[in-house]
């Protein structure tokens, strides 16, 4: 643990910390589909590939127009985990099967509401000869069927945001102390982009201890929803967000003819515990999104 309370940190010592804190990730770059041949390729969008008697998700809240319903959530995102096995540097993801996203869109909730719970959902299946693609449900509104894009894939360095910083290290620096020592390494931060692992591109507000207050029953909608935790509680979770990384950051997209929107231009992020990950326990993710 750096502490750099007392003093402050010459640029050495930042080069230091960013040692300590470097990361792989998977950088993804979307392009649009030429070829409909592999069914069980990485791609966004489209028709995913599940097993027989797949149950689509479904999860039931209130849109902008002040109407419930329970509706089917989209299908976001497909990664094959065998293309990107060379990219995952530190192992940490099934080498095998297929990783599927989806995200309830038209309530489009932000996650800081544990009744967020359900608006998102990661399946994984590892055996990829039982898996076939599926149409999607007659009631998903047009609007949320997300169009198809193929995927690439590279290996990137990856870096916390200044926002994030202290859920890693106590230090006491200012944003453009750290800006300057990410230059030094030659990192530019993109805030729209798709990822696996990593750090992710923070638009807001760091996200790790927000996954934890959400999933242990807490509100983070306000300000005033933070006041009246009681100060071990708050310990305890500053320590338990420690164990939360970044699964997958998908951001808006848009080309010529299609527009795909998180709020404002904003990244939809599913996180998931150290723990968890470990134990292919991805339906314990959690999604936050952020837009500017």
């Amino acid at each position: 643990m750096f502490k750099f309370k007392k003093n402050p940190p010459n640029p050495s010592q930042l080069d230091n910390v960013l040692e300590s804190l470097c990361k792989n990730e998977i950088a993804i770059t979307v392009r649009k589909a030429k070829s409909n041949g592999d069914m069980h390729r990485s791609k966004i969008g489209g028709k995913p590939s599940v097993p027989a008697g797949f149950e689509w998700p479904r999860f039931e809240a209130e849109n902008y127009d002040g109407e419930i319903a329970n509706r089917p959530l989209s299908f976001i995102c497909q990664i094959n985990l065998e293309e990107i096995k060379a990219y995952d540097k530190d192992k940490l993801l099934p080498d095998k099967g297929l990783l599927l996203f989806f995200y309830e869109q038209e309530s489009m909730r932000w996650g800081f509401d544990p009744q967020d719970s359900g608006c998102s959902r990661v399946y994984y299946f590892d055996d990829i000869i039982v898996l076939s693609p599926v149409n999607l449900p007659e009631d998903l509104n047009e609007e949320y069927r997300i169009k198809e894009y193929d995927l690439r894939f590279a290996s990137k360095t990856s870096y916390p945001g200044f926002e994030e910083l202290d859920c890693h290290i106590d230090a006491d620096f200012d944003w453009e102390e750290y800006d300057e020592a990410l230059e030094r390494k030659g990192y530019d931060a993109d805030f729209e982009r798709h990822k696996l692992l990593g750090y992710a591109d923070i638009v807001q507000n760091e996200m790790l201890t927000e996954c934890e207050r959400t999933t242990i029953g807490l509100y983070c909608g306000d300000p005033e929803s933070y006041k009246n935790t009681p100060e071990d509680t708050e310990e305890a979770i500053n320590e338990a967000a420690k164990d939360w990384i970044l699964l997958f950051q998908m951001a808006s997209i848009q080309d010529d003819d299609y527009e795909l929107m998180f709020g404002d231009l904003g990244n939809i992020y599913f996180y998931i515990r150290k723990q968890d990950l470990a134990k292919r326990n991805f339906d314990k993710a959690w999604l936050i999104l952020q837009c500017g």
